[in-house]
């Protein structure tokens, strides 16, 4: 008899560019669970990029699509969830959910992304604008987190011990 599970979901939560897309889609890879991208889902629903949507229905609008968004996917179990950086601080993730912060400092995001990551990213535009939204935030991503990891190693490095906590946490 196994133990029984104390989350339906991992959901990943940071800044924007730290990473959370592509370690969810690893870590679901390596733990046989579906992988799900609140952004990509939200760009294939209304046919048009983050930034498109930002500019043309705002950003109130955007958030609304979030919350909508999260709401329907948590209601499923055995996923790993890459949300958008504004994502737990605009919208409510399902207490069912293991929330796990990538806590990357902001010189190591923007050292990881190239120019093109940066120009899709419409609040990465302004780089003293985006360093004071990371400061903001990351309190915030800190109080919803279940689990820290340090990003500021390697990815490879880090994406195994946020595994290594699922499976001893064992929540899926």
């Amino acid at each position: 008899m196994g133990f029984p599970k104390v989350y339906d979901n991992v959901v990943l939560i940071g800044f924007m560019g730290s990473g959370k897309s592509s370690v969810a889609k690893m870590l679901a890879l390596q733990l046989y669970k579906d992988f799900k991208d609140v952004d990509n889902i939200i760009e294939v629903k209304e046919n048009a990029t983050v930034t498109e949507i930002f500019k043309s229905k705002g950003e109130a609008y955007f958030r609304a699509l979030e919350q909508e968004c999260i709401d329907e996917l948590t209601q499923k179990k055995g996923q790993i969830i890459a949300t958008g950086g504004g994502l737990p601080i605009h919208s409510v993730i399902s207490k069912k959910s293991l929330i796990v912060f990538i806590n990357a400092d902001f010189d190591v995001i923007l050292k990881r992304l190239t120019k093109r990551e940066r120009d899709k990213r419409p609040l990465l535009q302004d780089e003293a604008r985006a360093r004071a939204l990371y400061e903001q935030r990351i309190e915030t991503y800190r109080e919803q987190a279940t689990f820290i990891v340090d990003a500021n190693q390697s990815i490879p490095t880090f994406i195994h011990m946020i595994r290594d906590f699922i499976l001893d946490q064992r929540v899926l």
